[in-house]
């Protein structure tokens, strides 16, 4: 008795595994940010200084907790000279950044791509992988990130840019630390 020999059925791929990830975060961000727990969390970290400036700007990074971070950095800079909280709160944004980056660059990224290739034959995707929009994606993704907006689309435009980590890391420091001390230098002036 001959016997047939096959493989073990192979194990189901969760297509879009990354973009419900990142759905279920934003639903958890969300709770999190309803609780006075975490608004009396980023109040304390004043007491913390500079060291304070720099976890604040971890949470400057995020849509949900970008309001709580902002007047924690304004109260901040009311005590330490606006410039360096500005540079530690950019660097703490560099971090917050950095795990959004690596996160749309190796997952989300891919699965936007194949959900853009299924819709419309494709013809999303050819929008994404013009030439215009290759270069205009970097340049929007930048202004958002210096802005005093929510970093997650501009983060997101540059890890769908295929942008080399270290170079994004760079970019992001400067950007975040700029806009960050331009804001509580504007704050500081009309206050």
């Amino acid at each position: 008795m001959v016997q047939e020999l096959t493989s073990p059925p192979a194990r189901e791929y969760w297509v879009y595994h990354n973009v419900t990830s990142f759905l279920a975060s934003i639903v958890f961000a969300y709770a999190l940010f309803q609780t006075n727990i975490f608004r009396e969390f980023l109040s304390s970290l004043g007491a913390y200084g500079y060291l304070g400036s720099f976890l604040t700007g971890i949470f400057f990074v995020s849509s949900f907790t970008v309001v709580p971070a902002t007047a924690a950095l304004i109260l901040f800079s009311e005590n330490l000279d606006f410039l360096l909280v500005g540079i530690f709160a950019g660097a703490g944004a560099t971090i917050g950044d950095f795990f959004v980056f690596r996160f749309v660059e190796d997952g989300l990224g891919k699965d936007l791509r194949q959900l853009f290739t299924r819709v419309g034959n494709g013809r999303v995707l050819r929008i994404f992988q013009s030439k215009f929009f290759g270069i205009l994606t970097p340049v929007i993704g930048a202004l958002i990130i210096a802005s005093p907006l929510p970093d997650e689309l501009g983060v997101g435009l540059l890890g769908i840019s295929r942008m080399d980590w270290r170079v994004f890391l760079v970019l992001s420091f400067v950007l975040n630390s700029v806009g960050i001390a331009a804001f509580l230098g504007v704050v500081g002036i009309v206050s």
